[in-house]
């Protein structure tokens, strides 16, 4: 159920490189579903089947709850590494601009869904609700 996230994720035009997903949840809801390692563990693996080299990282008990990321860490051929250079860019300025630019102005508006943190978890909790139905 991860690896159609994971494949979302990935730069549009980009063949498939610069994916990464980024899961925050409750540390209780982590814990039910076999806590952070486990959750770290099956993102590597869904990533995998992909073809990604990654980098995978799990905290619990943070500010936002548990976080459970992996990164796409693979070098983008040629003929892609613009759309992934343009994407990236633009993810990072609508975290930035999310935040709140420089001199303290108001923070702009929520970003849309491809660049919402919040999504994945969304989907994941679908995904999840789903499978357990057909058990």
């Amino acid at each position: 159920m991860l690896v159609p996230l994971l494949r979302a994720s990935c730069s549009p035009n980009g063949g498939g490189y610069g994916g990464s997903v980024e899961l925050r949840m409750p540390d209780a809801e982590a814990d039910d579903l076999g806590g952070a390692d486990l959750l770290r563990a099956t993102l590597r693996a869904a990533a995998r089947q992909l073809g990604w080299k990654t980098e995978t990282y799990a905290m619990a008990g943070t500010v936002h709850g548990t976080m459970v990321g992996v990164v796409d860490r693979r070098e983008v051929p040629a003929p892609f590494s613009e759309a992934v250079a343009a994407d990236t860019a633009r993810r990072m300025r609508i975290a930035v601009d999310r935040v709140g630019p420089r001199g303290g102005a108001p923070r702009q508006p929520a970003p849309s869904a491809d660049a919402d943190p919040h999504m994945p978890i969304a989907a994941l909790r679908i995904a999840y609700a789903e499978a357990r139905q057909d058990e």
